[in-house]
């Protein structure tokens, strides 16, 4: 066990200190913290979004609010939910029984090409979707040319 001994040096008497400090609890707590440190440094990169906050100058709020494209992707068990301001387009899995994002792809490269303006897309994700499907999404949703992307949970 650990220990410091602090000898006075001195006659007259007087007894020596001797201090045991007990290191075992010490390094064993030590030991946890690193632990469960380096578990979630894992995941805070696998949650890690690039986020932006919208807005401008306080300028832009004298102009008329002009109509925007609400785009919304909902990834299910059966397969994908896309909606473009209107009735949602079904896509379902591929005869495989994966997700189909070329199909998926094909889709959103047409609502960009007719709004070549837009580029935010609201993703909603059931709770039964692995999150490797999520991030296959996401990145069809990039190279569609959406690269403002939002996950939330699907409702309903």
């Amino acid at each position: 066990m650990g220990g410091v001994s602090i000898d006075t040096g001195g006659g007259g008497g007087k007894k020596s200190v001797d201090l045991i400090i007990p290191l075992v609890p010490f390094i064993d707590m030590l030991a946890m913290m690193i632990t469960f440190l380096m578990m979630t440094a894992v995941w805070t990169q696998i949650g890690k979004l690039q986020v932006a906050q919208q807005g401008g100058p306080s300028d832009a709020s004298n102009q008329p609010p002009t109509p925007t494209l609400q785009l919304n992707l909902t990834v299910t068990e059966r397969g994908y939910l896309l909606s473009a301001g209107g009735p949602p387009v079904e896509l379902p899995k591929a005869s495989d029984g994966g997700y189909d994002t070329t199909k998926l792809l094909e889709n959103l490269k047409t609502v960009t090409k007719d709004f070549p303006d837009h580029r935010s897309i609201t993703i909603g994700v059931e709770d039964g979707v692995e999150y490797q499907f999520l991030v296959r999404t996401v990145d069809a949703c990039i190279g569609a040319g959406l690269p403002d992307v939002t996950v939330q949970a699907a409702v309903g």
